[in-house]
């Protein structure tokens, strides 16, 4: 008998905690949990998760692996299994025990490849290089040592993703990375004054910084001198430490959020030091995208991962391979990997073949132009 495929739920239930309904391959509602209960960065989609539960019968659930709270891999599969996912399947019992949900038919990603599917299937390549690039993905040795923070992915449909190069990060990593790049810009935003999340202030500001010989490279040889923790658990969501005892240039002269509420203030060591990280990056992963590019020979190639939200960054990738055709997927962070899990499991489990570009990322709940005066009137 043919399997009955006509909605997918696909969410990521880790920070940017999100929902997508994908019905018959096409996005019918995408929302971050966030906009639902205006708590920045919320995990837990639980509201948006029950709302889509109570009003569609859905066929498959799709869980958008999570990298940072819940990091996982096939290794530790059953203890994952058994501690963080009967939450979601409970909901979806409780919520459609008669509405024929399998709960069994639970589709597991991991993490990078969730983001690589999200960038593919709405890029409207036929066949391209996918980059993902994160502060912290799934771990990739049984002890959790390791994370994958940077991949890259030949891809094509239906939904075939041949992994061409990853990077770890940890005490034990195999490439000698100990500290992604994502990792570092949150470091320095952190050292900014600024949430860790908040790291478009510091692209931002980098615009303003130029060179400064004394500044070190937050990502060269000398990282293991700048950074104070930087053998802490990489499964930790603490920030980075400047080590100002070897770096006393850094210290800064004025506390971040006095210039943060008076610009008047900021001095051009907190413009270097953005302008510092954000050259770092951007060099190391362009070197990368430069790699992945050599080895497949695409010219196609699609972006996902927290890094390319910085527009910054994929400005400079574009004048630095112009003979390349980049597609930089908008909703790039952990909230977009809803969206590339549900694209995953259709394209899995039909084994469907159509391109779907994405036109639009407004995926969110419509109103009415009455609903939005009656609203507009109450700030009136």
């Amino acid at each position: 008998m043919e399997e009955k495929v006509n909605n997918i739920l696909g969410f990521n239930p880790s920070h940017h905690g999100s929902v997508c309904l994908l019905q018959k391959g096409d996005i019918k509602a995408f929302i971050e949990e966030e906009r639902i209960t205006r708590q920045k960065y919320k995990g837990y989609p639980f509201k948006s998760f029950i709302n889509l539960l109570q009003n569609y019968e859905i066929n498959h659930l799709a869980w958008a692996s999570p990298g940072l709270l819940y990091p996982i891999n096939h290794l530790e599969y059953d203890h994952f299994l058994e501690n963080s996912i009967p939450i979601w399947l409970l909901l979806a019992s409780s919520y459609q025990s008669s509405q024929n949900i399998d709960c069994s038919d639970l589709s597991i990603e991991f993490h990078h490849t969730v983001h690589a599917a999200h960038a593919f299937y709405n890029s409207g390549f036929d066949e391209a290089l996918a980059i993902v690039v994160d502060g912290s993905g799934s771990g990739i040795k049984k002890d959790y040592q390791n994370k994958e923070h940077k991949s890259s992915y030949k891809c094509s449909y239906p939904d075939n993703f041949i992994p061409v190069e990853k990077l770890s990060f940890g005490r034990n990593s195999p490439n000698k990375e100990y500290v992604s790049d994502c990792r570092s810009y949150e470091g320095i935003t952190h050292y900014l004054g600024w949430n860790r999340n908040e790291a478009g202030k510091t692209m931002g500001l980098s615009s303003y910084g130029k060179y400064d010989k004394n500044i070190p490279s937050f990502l060269g040889k000398q990282k293991h001198k700048v950074w104070k923790n930087i053998w802490d658990d990489p499964e930790s969501l603490g920030d980075l430490e400047l080590n100002i005892s070897n770096f006393p240039y850094l210290k800064l002269k004025t506390n971040p959020k006095e210039w943060h509420k008076d610009p008047s203030k900021i001095t051009d060591l907190e413009k270097n030091i953005a302008w510092r990280i954000q050259y770092d990056t951007q060099k190391h992963i362009g070197d990368f995208i430069e790699r992945s590019i050599k080895k497949t020979g695409l010219k196609k190639v699609c972006c996902s991962g927290g890094y390319f939200l910085n527009c910054v960054a994929n400005y400079h990738f574009k004048k630095r391979f112009p003979d390349i055709e980049f597609y930089f997927e908008p909703v790039s962070n952990d909230a977009g990997t809803a969206i590339g899990a549900s694209k995953l499991v259709w394209h899995h489990v039909t084994q469907d073949t159509t391109i779907r570009p994405q036109k639009s990322v407004y995926y969110g709940p419509e109103y009415t132009k009455e609903q939005l005066l009656k609203d507009i009137q109450k700030y009136i």
